[in-house]
């Protein structure tokens, strides 16, 4: 019982340690800088000029899409926005987002610390929040060049006429949150009745930063998550954990689509969900990956107007504002196979860092209730294997004896463990109630933005990232000592458990898994290895008291 519960849990690890290993750090995409959206001497709204040297290049998004015009370029004008948790930048090129900044976030993993910027493309080549109108009959106007005009603080708007047909964009942030409003209209003044679909997309690439691990197009599609993993400079993942690496399309029922990372999401949200269709696009080739998300075609004869609007949730993974957007954007946090358990953990640990302000402590006083409240349940594992330790002899002889009539053996070896008082299904249910635990907590300390950038002590400055004591000159390998010293309480602990299998055997599993744990455990948030490693060191105590208690009897 106890090799097959190693075997299925180091199973269990080695599907996390692949998905870690899969979610890697995006590649840093190609191109300048984004541009800054501050202007010391102008107010927030006022339109501020953004010269280039040039005229921008546009990468396609879909499929190829005609450069902006030289001229268009040439007078390019952008517009700052500010509230006390954003700045946000638009250009008057496609009348779009270039630049998000979190005002309340930086990034320690880049130099200066800058602010966490959720805009991850070239803004010289790409916007976000394009609209291509291509049925309009003037080609994609996704870097077409509109006119600005201010609103205010919080608000501005695009305007463009061409062909009998005005488009204006308008933007307008709501205060102390994370969401933009693009309000979209059309006004038909041809003779012609047109039939346009309000569509918008968001380009994205990542970058080679933990924040943007796990990068991937996401949408909430008909009560599911669906997601098209992404790898280096927005390419898809192919295979086990990606698809075909081809376009993904979801005709109808789309709560919201966008990018998603571990720690921030970027969604953009239909007006009316069950009309909301999406279309997801792998990068690669310099372009970068793209969500899309339009509602249906609208009638428009001549004369006539039509609006959309849309929301667009740009900010982290706190489940308080996703749940306060609605829209099912609370289902991009992963929970794994346990939700509740996993919200449950992480209200848990938010709660007892308000008591205790670290993070790692906060973890150890968790590691170590949920050992108090497993405790009996442990006993009876470790008190059943100390049985079966004991009776091994005695059935190896059943064994034996009946080697040819294994019905007699069974009969026999059933006789055995209940003279003992032995039950041989008694260590299945310790495993089955270890295991939502581990994997609520797993989701809790590897994906809690709660926990991102917060340090421990001395070199342990990310509980949520993988912690490096040092890095060896000329190999550059980090030597990480956490987990180090787990692989070494597996080592002890596997000496002090009893065990029923054969005694080489046995000093081959009490070698390979704990070095296998080890390397596994290697690319592990360091609050998800802290956990581990203080659960078995409270487990070795458990052991040593049931070897002693047991002896004695």
């Amino acid at each position: 019982m106890e090799r097959n519960f190693l075997l299925a849990l180091a199973l269990s690890f080695l599907v996390l340690t692949l998905w870690t290993f899969y979610t890697a750090p995006a590649a840093k995409p190609p191109g300048a800088a984004p541009p800054t959206a501050e202007a010391p001497a102008q107010a927030p709204g006022e339109p501020i000029e953004a010269p280039r040297s040039q005229a921008p290049a546009p990468a396609p998004s879909a499929a190829s899409v005609p450069a902006a015009p030289a001229q268009a370029a040439a007078e390019e004008r952008v517009v700052s926005l500010e509230t006390e948790r954003v700045r946000a930048a638009f250009t008057t090129r496609g009348g779009g987002l270039v630049h998000w900044e979190l005002r309340n976030y930086d990034d320690a993993y880049l130099p200066g610390r800058p602010r966490v910027e959720l805009t991850a493309f070239d803004p010289t080549r790409d916007v976000a929040l394009f609209t291509p109108f291509e049925d309009l009959g003037a080609g994609d106007l996704r870097f077409a060049p509109y006119e600005v005009e201010p609103l205010g603080p919080l608000a501005v708007r695009f305007a463009r006429s061409q062909g009998g047909v005005d488009v204006q964009k308008t933007y307008t942030l709501e205060a102390d949150s994370y969401v933009l409003v693009l309000r979209i209209e059309l006004a038909n003044r041809s003779k012609e009745s047109l039939r346009p679909t309000f569509r918008v997309g968001w380009p994205t690439t990542g970058r080679p930063t933990p924040d943007w691990t796990e990068l991937a197009l996401a949408a909430y599609v008909d009560g599911s998550h669906e997601q098209m993993r992404l790898g280096p400079g927005g390419t898809a993942m192919k295979g086990f954990f990606g698809g075909s690496g081809e376009p993904v399309e979801h005709p109808a029922a789309v709560d919201w689509a966008g990018a998603d990372t571990r720690y921030f999401l970027q969604a953009l949200l239909p007006e009316v969900p069950r009309d909301g269709a999406a279309r997801l696009i792998p990068g690669g080739n310099g372009r970068p990956a793209t969500a899309e998300i339009a509602q249906q075609p609208v009638t428009l004869p001549p004369g006539q107007t039509a609006a959309r609007e849309y929301r667009v949730y740009l900010g982290p993974k706190e489940s308080a504002q996703l749940e306060a957007v609605g829209a099912n954007l609370d289902q991009a946090i992963q929970k794994g196979w346990f939700p509740a358990l996993t919200d449950f953990f992480t209200a848990v640990l938010v709660a007892t860092h308000r008591v205790i302000p670290n993070y790692g402590v906060a973890i150890i006083l968790i590691t170590i209730v949920v050992r108090l409240l497993m405790y009996p349940v442990m006993q009876r594992q470790m008190q059943s294997m100390k049985r079966m330790s004991a009776i091994q002899p005695r059935l190896k002889e059943v064994q034996e004896k009946y080697a040819d009539d294994k019905q007699k053996q069974s009969e026999e070896m059933m006789k055995l463990y209940k003279e003992s008082g032995f039950n041989p299904l008694s260590g299945c249910l310790p495993m089955l109630l270890q295991l939502p635990v581990f994997i609520g907590l797993y989701y809790a300390l590897q994906g809690s933005i709660q926990l991102r950038q917060e340090p421990f002590f001395g070199w342990m400055h990310d509980l949520a990232a993988p912690e490096a004591l040092f890095v060896l000159p000329g190999l550059d390998l980090p030597v990480r000592l956490l987990p180090i010293l787990m692989g070494g309480s597996m080592v002890l602990q596997a000496r002090l458990t009893p065990t029923t299998a054969d005694p080489a055997q046995a000093r081959m599993m009490n070698t390979i898994m704990p070095v296998m744990f080890t390397f596994m455990f290697y690319q592990f948030a360091t609050g998800l290895v802290l956990y581990w490693l203080v659960s078995n060191l409270l487990g070795i105590g458990q052991q040593l008291l049931i070897n002693r208690s047991t002896e004695a009897k």
